[in-house]
């Protein structure tokens, strides 16, 4: 594979030390060489070739990181109980949440690991971070049309598959549902212009009367 491919890929991805599954798919799209995937899965994907099934060994730098005692963050438990939270090992907590916009963080999202003495230890490391990943994936297929690498664009943003798309020169017009977020329409003509020979980007939404039900 070569960067900018798009391809689609099936895995499963397990954690090496107690070979547990945290994630799988069977037919994910994605853009050799963008960032969309781990490095380490991202380095494999080059390295293979369509039909081909690898299993992958993705040390922690290449994949989630390793664990920063840094992120582990000591907040008030009085500054739970202002927001109504009564904070427990094990809980999920945003940041954002709590007025803690402030914190110097990769993700506002932490684990709370303890409470004691007026203090919650929050650990804003990812999940995954510090270890080592199998990955056994498989590159199902090559996507070449340009109207098929802008049907896939939009897949990846929205997971919306039901699309339209006409191609006239180097202009696109891309028919979606409606109430597509602005935001994403901005980064899917950014991406159409980036990876294809296209200089305008145009999107049409349809809005449809629902259709009257029949009685007897």
């Amino acid at each position: 594979m070569q960067n900018n491919d798009f391809v689609r890929v099936g895995y499963s991805a397990r954690i090496k030390e107690t070979n547990q599954m945290f994630d799988k798919s069977d037919n994910i799209p994605t853009i050799i060489g963008a960032g969309l995937v781990i490095k380490g899965l991202e380095e494999a994907l080059k390295e293979m070739n369509v039909g081909e099934k690898r299993s992958v060994e993705i040390l922690p730098e290449k994949g989630f990181g390793n664990r920063d005692p840094k992120l582990i963050k000591l907040i008030t438990i009085a500054e739970f109980r202002k927001h109504e939270i009564n904070p427990q090992p094990g809980m999920l907590v945003e940041v954002d949440n709590l007025g803690g916009r402030t914190l110097t963080l990769p993700t506002n999202k932490g684990k709370v690991l303890s409470v004691s003495s007026g203090r919650v230890a929050v650990d804003f490391n990812h999940p995954l971070a510090g270890k080592t990943l199998i990955y056994d994936v498989e590159i199902k297929e090559i996507i070449e049309k340009p109207e098929d690498k802008i049907k896939t664009l939009i897949e990846i943003y929205t997971r919306i598959d039901k699309i339209n798309v006409v191609i006239n020169n180097k202009e696109v017009e891309v028919v979606v549902p409606p109430l597509i977020n602005p935001i994403y329409k901005k980064k899917i003509s950014d991406d159409i212009m980036k990876f294809l020979d296209i200089e305008r980007v145009k999107f049409s939404e349809i809005f449809e009367k629902p259709k009257e039900e029949v009685k007897d």
